[in-house]
């Protein structure tokens, strides 16, 4: 336990702002303002910021300077994925690893470092599974407000309850139903409480926000303003881009979510032209995949010879799919998915339905039903129903199919 001396507490609290500013001098980062105005709080903390504020160098400064300052005490990092766990977990190690500091470390694997002083620093996915059982010293959540409200209330908060931790909560804006904007919003004086938009990272210049601004309309509030919309209570609002009638439009791209052998698979038939996208037939199905997509295509009388765009998600079983059609003489684009990519699309077909370029027709009822049903859970796009086949297959459409660079810490 944390020695409960007011007076000492604060000295203890001085000395790890100021390892934590050592710490990024060492490793030749210069913080922003709001950056060290964050690593000065001792106490519980909520972030709401945009895109590219540095949260990650934060997040494994403030992890750091606290474990070796506060021995044998854990610190838990959760993310909404697996990935970021891991991304966050690396930047930490890229600490650590630089001397002085490397003779601190008595063991690290993949997930967990241990310093010789008995702390330790762990980073997990959202998962009840993974974390219940934990007594922490202080928990740093990423992304909170995108992470399951009951694993904050019922998980999180209890791995602190007995050693008088501290809860860092940081997210980018998503809705407003969730503890963590009704904590952001709340007069308590229990939490430290920042706003950080994107514009206050100097590295980020005005000519690409506002270029971001043309692209994203009313989201760009939200992905970098640090600001939540008040547009509509679900994910998509479709009701204005559902046409009551076929769409007698020709086939000239078709995007395919694979299922495998026994979960569902989606397949969306659609006519692109520049910026629209019309959907003019669906089909979902379940069972042996490979040839459920060779047979579907072709009774649809498309064949390898036509001018059609097929978009694949080849990401696990797609990936034998892809290769699949590609015998067979069709020329499909495959799709890798991560988290980020994932979100993004999301973004872009929220922006696409905002700004009627997205057309459905009202024969893809499964598609629209998904849609309406359609949640952010536990950083990943699904439904309530949990058969989301067409909805990614609708995603597709507005994934980026460029590799991304690897981040850069600053």
């Amino acid at each position: 336990m944390l020695a409960s001396n007011p007076y000492i507490k604060k000295d203890v609290c001085n000395r790890c702002f100021k390892l934590a500013l050592e710490i990024s001098r060492l490793y030749g980062i210069t913080l922003f303002d709001y950056q060290i105005d964050m690593l000065n709080v001792e106490g519980n903390c909520i972030v709401l910021g945009g895109r590219q504020i540095g949260k990650t160098t934060i997040t494994a400064l403030k992890a750091l300077s606290h474990a070796i300052i506060h021995a044998n005490t854990t610190t838990l990092i959760v993310s909404p994925s697996l990935r970021q766990s891991l991304h966050l977990f690396d930047c930490i190690v890229q600490f650590i690893n630089i001397e002085p500091l490397n003779m601190l470390i008595e063991s690290k694997n993949k997930t967990e470092l241990k310093l010789v002083n008995g702390s330790r620093i762990i980073s997990l996915p959202s998962s009840p599974n993974t974390i219940r059982g934990y007594t922490a010293h202080l928990v740093i959540v990423d992304e909170a407000n995108f992470i399951d409200e009951e694993l904050i209330t019922s998980v999180l908060f209890p791995t602190i309850s007995t050693t008088r931790g501290h809860l860092w909560l940081i997210s980018t804006p998503y809705k407003k139903d969730h503890i963590f904007y009704r904590i952001y919003a709340s007069t308590s004086n229990d939490w430290h409480k920042f706003r950080i938009p994107s514009s206050m990272n100097p590295l980020i210049s005005k000519e690409f926000l506002a270029m971001q601004e043309q692209s994203l309309g009313i989201y760009y509030k939200q992905e970098y303003e640090a600001e939540y919309i008040d547009e509509h209570t679900g994910i998509f609002n479709i009701s204005k881009v559902i046409l009551d009638t076929d769409l007698q439009l020709d086939i000239n791209t078709i995007y395919i979510d694979v299922g495998g052998y026994s979960d569902y698979m989606g397949i969306l038939y659609c006519h692109k032209k520049g910026n629209l996208l019309y959907v003019v037939d669906e089909y979902q199905g379940q069972g042996q995949y490979l040839d459920q997509v060779s047979n579907q295509i072709v009774n649809k009388g498309i064949n390898p010879d036509q001018n059609i765009s097929i978009v694949v998600d080849s990401t696990g079983v797609g990936r034998g799919v892809e290769e699949y059609l590609i015998q067979l003489g069709y020329k499909p684009k495959g799709v890798i998915w991560n988290r980020d990519k994932q979100r993004d699309a999301m973004i872009k077909a929220m922006y696409a339905i905002q700004n009627k370029q997205l057309f459905i027709s009202s024969k893809c009822f499964m598609l629209i039903r998904q849609m309406k049903e359609a949640v952010f859970k536990t950083g990943k796009l699904t439904t309530l129903s949990g058969i989301d086949d067409l909805l990614y297959a609708l995603m597709l459409a507005y994934a980026d199919n460029t590799k991304r660079q690897a981040r850069i810490l600053y």
